[in-house]
């Protein structure tokens, strides 16, 4: 009897070990497609640096809609430079958990209006390693006509997975956040913008006035 239910309890054990290492071999190989799937999408961007001296619409017209381009079937705002990670990645329109397998999403505002949030999944390939970034960090956005937008991490929060207000709370420019491992939070970045001054050439002739 006890051999019986010795038994019983090591095929149970197996099978547990063989359902574990089976499902982590299905979150690397999620988390490389994921990766893959970014790095196509990027280099089908094509995005072309803005002219320095136009002046860009959006400043003009802050409440336009962001321009988007659609590859294989999705539409995407432009992509996001993250440098301490060295990550860049293709940044979804609209936001589905669908699309977050493939790229992080626009959750909700406007590059322009300073007041977008980008969630993602926490792939090592996306989001992941949020927890080795801090104040100070650099974070770039490009949008689809070339502009860019650069910002500095100004605080780093955990906000309560059903904590919604408190997401969108705050008067931040920027805000990136993904799941932590436990699913029950978001583990988020609040990000400043940093506004280049033009300057003048100092040999440029100065106006003469009588």
């Amino acid at each position: 009897m006890k051999n019986k239910k010795g038994n019983f309890l090591m095929t149970v054990g197996i099978i547990l070990m063989v359902g574990a290492a089976a499902l982590t071999a299905y979150n690397l190989l999620t988390e490389y497609l994921a990766g893959r799937q970014s790095e196509e999408v990027l280099y089908n961007m094509d995005i072309k640096p803005a002219g320095e001296d136009d002046i860009p619409f959006y400043e003009i017209y802050p409440d336009m809609p962001m321009p988007v381009k659609v590859i294989d079937g999705k539409e995407y705002i432009g992509k996001l430079y993250i440098e301490k990670l060295d990550r860049e990645l293709p940044i979804l329109s609209e936001f589905s958990y669908d699309g977050l397998r493939t790229a992080p999403c626009r959750y909700k505002g406007s590059i322009y209006k300073d007041d977008m949030i980008i969630a993602g999944h926490n792939y090592k390939t996306h989001f992941g390693n949020f927890r080795s970034l801090t104040i100070g960090d650099k974070v770039t956005f490009t949008d689809m006509d070339g502009n860019v937008f650069e910002y500095t991490i100004d605080a780093v929060e955990n906000v309560d997975g059903r904590n919604i207000e408190g997401m969108e709370a705050g008067d931040w420019d920027l805000s990136l956040f993904t799941c932590n491992y436990r699913g029950d939070a978001r583990v988020t970045m609040r990000c400043k913008r940093i506004i280049q001054q033009k300057t003048v050439d100092a040999e440029m002739p100065q106006p003469f006035f009588i």
